[in-house]
């Protein structure tokens, strides 16, 4: 069960939303790509868990080029509120749970791959501050284009089950406040390990893709 920071209290605890079936999302500034790649990350973990999830803000975004969901343009919060993201001392309603994203600086993509952002966003914990440089970018690019060029190479090999205890592993640390470091973590280690067949990473890979939203099976067939 995915597990958020309740509103009132900085611990996490299990996300059971107002209404039975969906989970409403409130992103506070959406100007800003952190706040919004959580609550898209948020959105996707709640489909798996067979929640429909509806992200709103109080105004456009324009982080198409990151793999991020549109969402609803509302003046206000919705109500009842399941899910806000909001920095300390922005207005976010009455939610049952509040990610409190850390400040993120983010230099020019110019020249790189929008979603080595994405990446690069991933690898801290959400309530850290970071101050991204153009080497972490470059640094994310690297690997992003490293995995994309070993998916397409284990797609050429016969199917295998996914492995079980990467796939819980994974989805284990995403339930967990959002650890998205451990989850990418598992991936690498998943990679690296000698004894799984390539059909069985690759369909990994494809299949855990989907909450990271990372286009890991971009060069396959290419």
């Amino acid at each position: 069960m995915l597990q958020l920071p309740d509103a009132d209290n900085p611990r996490a605890a299990p996300v059971r939303p107002a209404r039975p079936g969906r989970l409403t999302i409130w992103v506070a500034s959406p100007g800003q790509p952190r706040p919004c790649l959580l609550a898209d990350l948020v959105s996707r973990i709640a489909e798996r868990h067979h929640l429909l999830a509806t992200v709103a803000q109080p105004g456009p975004a324009g982080w198409d080029a990151l793999n991020i969901h549109p969402a609803d343009v509302l003046a206000r919060p919705p109500e009842p509120l399941d899910v806000a993201v909001a920095a300390p001392g922005e207005a976010a309603g009455s939610p049952a749970h509040r990610v409190r994203p850390g400040e993120a600086l983010v230099p020019d993509l110019g020249g790189l791959d929008p979603l080595a952002l994405r990446f690069a966003l991933l690898r801290h914990r959400y309530p850290e501050r970071v101050a991204l440089t153009r080497a972490d970018l470059e640094a994310s690019d690297a690997v992003l284009r490293g995995w994309r060029e070993l998916v397409s190479h284990w797609a050429l090999s016969p199917s295998k089950p996914m492995c079980a205890q990467y796939v819980g592993d994974f989805l284990g640390a995403l339930d967990d406040d959002l650890d998205t470091p451990a989850a990418l973590r598992t991936l690498s280690g998943l990679a690296a390990d000698a004894v799984i067949p390539d059909g069985s990473k690759f369909e990994t890979f494809a299949h855990l893709d989907r909450f990271l939203g990372l286009d890991l099976a971009r060069e396959v067939g290419r």
